[in-house]
């Protein structure tokens, strides 16, 4: 058949081995038909084909962010920003809020992102007292730009029913005036709580800034997302579905399923891959966390959880930070052989600390890693500042983990890293943090190893290897085109490269 859009005129990275690069590529209908040279690009095309001259330009396979919290990162585009450096002291916490109080009817909720109390000249949490100076008619939620805590005033607080007498969910820590024994408004590890007490977005408000969302994602050219929420349920995959119908062009969505609400999903008769192209049901997320002072679960309750979900056919992906906890999850892992899945693998989400011991564990395992080099950009001179010096090597590796066949996905966890692919590809071949110095160079990857993990390594962790991640005759035709050849820019200068234009099914769904 005649060709729908021709590309012409690129350098096309593939990222298939047996032919890594082309000049050219034809779509037909969603798929990818051919490949090839400029010149049989411009024999082939019909009369009726678009044809798009590159310019010499790069073409990449369209981005796959394997771990991002969608409805999360559309709430932080509607609240307001807490982030440094814009707020740099409780003071301005207390401005920003003041001014989304105002123009806000009393008695609803008013909400804050980003906010970082190393960055804060008090290097202290707001607190309940803090908030209700801002916000005293108004319940008040303010998220810590890590999304393991947030603040709540005093209105707030008596809205979700945290009072003197209420014990802390498990793995979790509401703290507490030392003599009275009342919180002071600082929760961590209490997002499943506040999502269950605190009322989201309304339906209008939530399409506008999931609309928001998704086209901040087109723009930075990622055409694939995995929804890596731990409390995910049958709710939430459903409003997903109505927002993706209802909002689009957005990305492909792939949701995971809460390892605690699994059987919802069972029950709804979904099972793991189930969907269709532009919404798939993913792994079981499982949360480990040491956070409170012990891990939660506990690792014999880790390994049982794990295996129950692959004895309902889902793979596992376990959130895991701590050294000790991504020990626990490689164990658990190499405790739970993968279900007969084509492809896809057992993942562990983060792996931020990893010590040699621990490095040997994910080896044997057999686990994929999911990790955020974006964090090393964004984050990485608070590390520098706060880490202790001999933990500082053992951050987000990235190269000793390739190095032992460890396969490494790239993803954002949006809303806590945006979701800029171009940062985070800077520092996972340079190391640097955004000011540029430099975090564990020893972990620095080659340019080729870390577009792979943006692109078919985390399509190939989730199954989907076969339609996604690469430009090859028979995927779907998702593609991003830059505005110049990244290819030849150098470690430095990748960070100046932006999309130009993203595809999807063949059809363009931005352009800059």
């Amino acid at each position: 058949m005649p060709p729908d859009l021709v590309l012409a005129n690129a350098r096309v990275l593939t990222m298939d081995e047996a032919r890594p690069r082309v000049q050219a590529l034809a779509v037909v209908g969603e798929r990818i038909a051919w490949v090839g040279s400029a010149d049989e690009a411009i024999a082939l095309a019909g009369a009726g084909a678009r044809v798009i001259d590159c310019g010499g330009a790069a073409v990449l396979p369209g981005f796959h962010d394997a771990h991002v919290h969608l409805l999360a990162y559309a709430a932080s585009l509607a609240s307001a920003d807490c982030r440094p450096p814009g707020v740099s002291s409780i003071q301005d916490v207390q401005s920003v809020l003041r001014t989304w109080a105002n123009r806000t009817p009393e008695g609803e909720w008013i909400r804050g992102w980003g906010y970082d109390e190393t960055a804060l000249t008090e290097r202290r949490h707001p607190t309940r007292h803090d908030l209700d100076e801002a916000s005293p008619r108004h319940p008040a939620r303010l998220d810590h730009r890590s999304g393991h805590a947030a603040v709540l005033n005093s209105l707030a607080l008596e809205r979700v029913g945290i009072r003197a007498s209420t014990p802390e969910p498990r793995g979790a820590t509401i703290a507490r005036d030392l003599e009275s024994g009342e919180p002071n408004g600082i929760l961590f590890e209490m997002d499943e709580y506040l999502g269950e007490n605190i009322p989201p977005l309304d339906g209008e408000d939530l399409a506008a800034a999931f609309h928001l969302a998704a086209r901040k994602l087109l723009a930075f050219g990622i055409t694939s997302v995995q929804d890596a929420t731990h409390h995910n349920g049958v709710d939430r995959w459903r409003l997903l579905d109505g927002l993706r119908k209802s909002s689009a062009p957005t990305p492909r969505i792939t949701v995971m399923a809460g390892s605690s609400r699994l059987s919802e999903f069972v029950e709804a008769g979904l099972r793991f891959g189930d969907g269709d192209d532009w919404l798939r049901l993913g792994h079981a997320k499982l949360m480990a966390t040491a956070s409170s002072g012990s891990q939660s679960p506990s690792p014999p309750e880790l390994g049982r959880v794990a295996a129950d979900c692959v004895r309902r056919g889902f793979p596992v992906a376990i959130h895991a930070v701590e050294a000790e906890v991504v020990a626990s999850a490689a164990q658990a892992i190499a405790g739970a052989p993968m279900p007969p899945i084509s492809g896809a693998s057992h993942r562990i989400e983060h792996c931020s600390e990893c010590p040699p011991h621990v490095l040997e564990a994910l080896e044997r395992s057999g686990a994929t890693v999911a990790t955020q080099p974006g964090f090393v950009y964004h984050s990485g001179d608070r590390y520098l500042k706060t880490v202790p010096p001999h933990v500082l090597p053992h951050l987000y590796r990235m190269r000793s983990l390739a190095k032992r066949g460890v396969r490494l996905v790239f993803g954002s966890d949006a809303p806590i890293s945006p979701p800029d692919p171009m940062r985070a590809l800077y520092s996972a071949v340079t190391r640097n943090t955004e000011s540029g110095e430099a975090l564990g160079v020893a972990e620095a990857l080659d340019l080729p190893s870390a577009i792979s993990a943006y692109t078919i390594a985390p399509a190939a962790s989730t199954g989907v290897a076969n339609a996604l991640g690469a430009l090859t005759p028979g995927r779907l035709a998702d593609a991003v085109l830059f505005d110049r050849d990244l290819l030849e820019l150098g470690a430095e200068r990748i960070r100046e490269a932006q999309p130009a234009m993203t595809i999807m099914g063949g059809r363009v769904v931005w352009e800059a």
